[in-house]
This record gives C-alpha cells, sequence and structure tokens, in this order.
C-alpha cells in the first residue's frame, strides 16, 4: 500500500469513528436525559405519596366528618322538596323575595344500549333552579352565604347575575343543588 493509501485509509477510519462515535455518544446522552427525567418523575411521585401518606389523618377525619353528616333521603323528590323548603326558609329569613321556582330534572347520559349510564358520583343530587327580581346585593348573598354552609351540604351549581342599573340592584337566576345519599330500602326476606 503506499503512502497516500495509507493517509486516506486512517482519515477514513478516523472520520468514521468519529461518526459512529458522535452517534453513539448522542444516543447515550439522549438515554441519559431519559433515565434523568424518569427519575426525576418518580422522586415527584414519590414526594406526593409522602404528602398523602402525612395528610391522612386529616383526609381521614373529612370523610368520617361526610360520613356523619351527609343528609340520607329516600327519593329525589324527597331532597327536591327538602331543598326547596330550606331555600324559601332562609329567603325569608334574609329578606329576599323569590319570584319563581323550579325543579330540575338530573339529565342523565344513555349508553349504546338506552339504558342511563351511573355517572359513578360520590353523591345523588336534586337541583331547584329560583328566579330573583330586582334584589339587593347584600341580602343576595347573605341569603347565598347562609344557603351554602358546609353542614347543608348545598351548593350553587350554575348563577346568573344581570344588573337592573337601579343601585345595587340584581336580577338573579341560581340553581342550587342539595347533595345527599339516597337511603336504601330494606331487603324483604321471607320469614321461615
Amino acid at each position: 500500500m503506499k503512502r497516500s493509501e495509507k493517509i486516506l485509509l486512517a482519515l477514513f477510519g478516523v472520520l468514521f469513528l468519529l461518526i459512529v462515535g458522535g452517534g453513539g455518544m448522542a444516543l447515550g446522552v439522549g438515554k441519559w436525559r431519559q433515565i434523568a427525567s424518569e427519575n426525576e418523575q418518580l422522586r415527584a411521585r414519590l414526594d406526593e405519596m409522602t404528602l398523602a401518606i402525612t395528610q391522612r389523618m386529616a383526609w381521614q377525619r373529612k370523610s368520617d366528618w361526610i360520613e356523619e353528616n351527609v343528609p340520607l333521603l329516600g327519593s329525589r323528590k324527597e331532597a327536591s322538596s327538602r331543598l326547596l323548603e330550606t331555600v324559601q326558609n332562609e329567603a325569608v329569613e334574609a329578606g329576599v323575595t323569590l319570584s319563581s321556582r323550579e325543579f330540575l330534572d338530573q339529565r342523565r347520559a344513555f349508553g349504546v344500549d338506552g339504558q342511563p349510564q351511573d355517572e359513578g358520583g360520590y353523591f345523588d343530587q336534586a337541583t331547584v333552579r329560583v328566579t330573583l327580581l330586582e334584589v339587593g346585593e347584600e341580602g343576595l348573598y347573605k341569603w347565598l352565604h347562609t344557603l351554602c354552609q358546609p353542614a347543608h351540604f348545598i351548593g350553587v351549581t350554575r348563577m346568573q347575575l344581570t344588573p337592573t342599573g337601579q343601585g345595587k340592584r340584581v336580577n338573579c337566576e341560581v340553581e342550587l343543588t342539595q347533595f345527599y345519599r339516597e337511603k336504601t330500602a330494606p331487603k324483604l326476606t321471607r320469614a321461615p
């Protein structure tokens, strides 16, 4: 082999090693970054799990409180009438006049077989829509604050305010939802 061929072969070998080595190094750096990223995600997940373990007692107390205080009602009709009664009583206490009241039926999603799908929620719900015309803001918010106490399990699920242009008075449409659990009916068994 001539000297120029040897130099050319050596340059080709060095160039080949640079290309293959650079590709291997880029692949190695990519894998290292991927492993570092996974390691960071696992570390964050471990921190979340540690936090959840340390807060276990607080969440258990909250769960126990819910189990003790959630209203147990016989049916959606009973829940709706109880909700409307509470809404009206609190409106009288707050000095607010309800213009209209309407029970809203729970819209259920239907599956391919035409059967209602279970939404998988923790609570059953009954909803009522009330309209208040030209009500003062202070009375409205006092009424809503009284209704939405944690022990009542009543929440505002939709609210639309429209100013009347007369001071601090508004027209308001509010959907209030009573969250409850339906009592299970006792099973009938045959006596021996």
